[in-house]
């Protein structure tokens, strides 16, 4: 603790009264409050309604605003209390993306969402896609038959943007949450960072090591047969070295028939911090995720171009019990930081590589005869590998020249090789919409009536600069640039006759851009306006590699962040407005270049603990997206699986008074609503609203120092009967029933 200390120039501080915090590692700590609550609400309120005249007038013109910045993390080190959960625990404050100059989330002229590790475990979220609904113009999408990541920002849906402590990494497999340390959104695009969808992008960071000791042990289990149990130690090896180990294993049932999911994840890291404030991590994660790729639902034809969603029971399957999908992946991860003559300056490192292999089975619905059978076929992939190298180097520092100035640039590599052997079989006819188990599907991979090798590859080279100015004590300019140079290459051959295509993606460069302004109007109240620009080469190719222009966006952004109750509550509005060209809808597996997107919309969303030991999260969307195409049966409409609005509340409540017989007793409920969604291009069917109650109850039982943590709780409270989301009309994601869960944990 004495090396921690002299890294962190003495200026160690007590955050929430758990943990420390290193200031320059952190960036800024959050300072008192000097001024009253209801002044700073006034003064929100009016400028805010000011706000949303003015960008809406700008808005209908198409005038630009200005740009946003970016954020890296720290690492909140949580001292363990005997009785109830650290409030530091629900800390949703920092995000490791967004802006390279290790700024608050408060100082960030952008909109940020934070979800942290602890509100995974309150609301026993077992995936991903269990949380996005709780951030504000978050939605989920279809997910390749529920076998990875997949969400759609502000209207657009995500490709390849799923980041791992700020790499980008495109993923053919789930994240097991046993290794997220937070949840980030960032909404919009980010100039520096380069390529990306303009709806904003999800950042996952992982446990890290502490340099106070904590042992967690836990499992899981829920009325539908999750077996689930998992471990996390990390502390202190000596006074430089720390270490983290995380692991897991599930083998779970689920409410759709023939589903068994099994994963085992190991995650080890190590830490060491010098005197003089150098420091290495170097962390190894290995996750082996077997389970079948289910379509779901499937739509029939109901007359005058419209359809319906079969009314059936929703443990129906259409594919046969033979689907499965088994995906490993080995991740090896670097990150170096040197200070350079004074501790005012930084130069950092990261080195990323992940290999990833895949095998899978499914079975698609291609048709529906006249005669009411179903047309279906057995389909897969074999031995698909996808390697990816990620490395970067930056600087990061402070000057005066003439105005206080912060900067952060360097050099980013990216390399993306995927080769996979396709293969499809003979059609097989039998089964019904209402009942396709009538038909027994037989597995005739085998014998396929296509098999093609594929291989895609991909290069991106950019150098970045980010920079802040501080024109005034309340006001900062926020400026970054990057130039990104792409290339790529496509190949596909055919292993049943003889044909080899080949294809390559031209050089593309790019220039990409932000500028963004912050203004602290009051203690309490900022207001923040933002303009950044995208671009992202397509990785989608049909049967003769032909390969689509590249997509280019952009987004004017304004709003405000609030402060109040003594910083115990965080409020971020905003309004925005963006565009994006030459978009690729994925339709029943066929890309289709579809023009274009713009999407406006607004968004509300509140976080913090008004009193102790409750937490309280709350948001509202707003987004009237449309697709702008040639294609006059979509031109105009709103894109597949987005709503107009979606909101949620969640807030729990915590006894923390020692001398209260209740003391160690948590309750929480939580409620999202996702309105109206089409589960196509054309709006041939629609998905519909829905909203969700899910409730939760814990109880610490203290066992001398250490501590037992008891869950139990219902999710889908109201057993609603919903749609999730669709990838086409024979691919429709059905939503689970009411399911009570159970936990037990250990903290020593």
């Amino acid at each position: 603790m004495q090396s921690m200390q002299r890294a962190c120039g003495g200026r160690m501080k007590t955050w929430s009264g758990q943990g420390r915090v290193c200031p320059a590692r952190v960036g800024s700590v959050w300072g008192g409050r000097k001024h009253g609550a209801s002044r700073a609400v006034l003064l929100w309120a009016i400028a805010l309604a000011g706000l949303g005249m003015l960008a809406g007038n700008a808005m209908a013109q198409g005038a630009p605003e200005a740009s946003p910045p970016k954020a890296e993390g720290p690492a909140v080190l949580d001292a363990l209390m005997v009785e109830g959960t650290p409030q530091a625990r629900y800390d949703s404050r920092l995000s490791d993306v967004g802006s390279r100059l290790n700024s608050d989330i408060t100082e960030i002229p952008r909109t940020i969402d934070v979800i942290p590790e602890q509100l995974l475990q309150d609301q026993h979220a077992r995936e991903m896609e269990e949380v996005y609904r709780y951030f504000p113009n978050v939605v989920n999408n279809d997910g390749y038959g529920g076998t990875r990541e997949d969400y759609i920002i502000r209207g657009f849906r995500r490709r390849d943007d799923v980041y791992r402590n700020g790499v980008r990494l495109k993923s053919n497999s789930r994240i097991d949450p046993s290794t997220i340390d937070s949840i980030q959104i960032i909404k919009g695009p980010v100039s520096d960072i380069g390529q990306m969808t303009p709806g904003g992008l999800v950042n996952i960071t992982t446990k890290k090591p502490s340099w106070t000791a904590r042992n967690h042990l836990e499992t899981n289990f829920d009325s539908y047969g999750e077996r689930q149990a998992m471990f996390d130690s990390t502390g202190p090896l000596s006074e430089t070295f720390a270490y983290r180990i995380v692991g897991s294993a599930e083998s779970s049932n689920s409410f759709r028939d023939d589903t068994l999911v099994q994963r085992q994840f190991l995650a080890p890291t190590m830490s060491w911090i010098g005197a003089d404030g150098a420091s290495v991590t170097v962390g190894y994660e290995f996750s082996k995720d077997k389970r079948p790729l289910d379509r779901g639902f499937i739509t029939y034809p109901t007359g005058g171009g419209r359809r319906a969603v079969a009314d059936v029971a929703r443990s129906t399957r259409y594919d046969a019990g033979f689907t499965k999908r088994d995906s490993t992946y080995h991740q090896g991860e670097v990150d170096v930081a040197i200070p350079m003559r004074s501790d005012r300056w930084m130069l950092e490192g990261k080195l990323f590589y992940n290999h990833e292999r895949t095998d899978e089975i499914h079975t698609e619905v291609r048709s529906i005869q006249s005669n009411g059978l179903l047309v279906r076929r057995v389909e897969g992939n074999d031995d698909r590998n996808l390697d990816t190298f990620f490395g970067r180097l930056q600087t990061r520092g402070e000057f005066e020249a003439l105005l206080p100035v912060k900067v952060a640039t360097g050099i980013e590599y990216r390399r993306q090789k995927e080769s996979w052997i396709n293969y499809t079989g003979a059609d097989q006819v039998g089964g019904t919409v209402a009942n396709p188990a009538s038909w027994r599907l037989i597995d005739n991979s085998a014998r396929p009536t296509a098999r093609t090798a594929r291989r895609v590859e991909q290069t991106d080279f950019g150098p970045f600069v980010q920079t802040d100015i501080a024109l005034l004590p309340t006001v900062t300019l926020t400026l970054g640039a990057r130039y990104e140079l792409s290339k790529g290459s496509a190949r596909v051959e055919n292993l049943l006759r003889s044909g080899t295509t080949v294809g390559s993606y031209p050089v593309d460069r790019n220039l990409t851009k932000t500028a963004g302004v912050m203004w602290k109007a009051m203690e309490d109240v900022s207001f923040f306006a933002n303009y950044a620009d995208t671009f992202q080469p397509h990785n989608f190719y049909n049967g003769d590699t032909q390969v689509f222009p590249a997509e280019k966006g952009r987004q004017y952004e304004v709003g405000s962040k609030l402060n109040l109750m003594g910083e115990r509550l965080f409020m971020t509005a905003a309004l925005f407005d963006i565009k994006q060209s030459n978009v690729v809808e994925s339709s029943n597996g066929v890309a289709v270049l579809t023009g274009g997107q713009r999407s406006r919309g607004a968004e509300l969303s509140v976080v913090g603990n008004p009193v102790e030991g409750w937490n309280i999260r709350a948001a509202v969307g707003y987004v009237d997206a449309e697709l702008r195409s040639v294609d006059r049966t979509i031109d105009g409409n709103r894109p597949t699986n987005v709503p107009t609005h979606n909101a949620s509340l969640w807030s729990s409540y915590e006894f923390k008074d020692p001398s209260s017989p209740l003391v160690g007793l948590g309750l929480g409920a939580g409620v999202t609503l996702v309105g109206n969604r089409y589960g196509d291009a054309q709006h041939s069917f629609e998905l519909g609203s829905y909203t969700l109650v899910d409730t939760g109850v814990w109880y610490y039982i203290p066992v001398g120092e250490k501590k037992v943590r008891l869950d139990l709780g219902v999710k889908n409270l109201t057993d609603k009967s919903y749609l999730t989301a669709s990838g086409g009309t024979y691919r429709v994601s059905a939503g689970a029933p009411r399911t009570v869960y159970g936990g037990v944990s250990f903290d020593f």
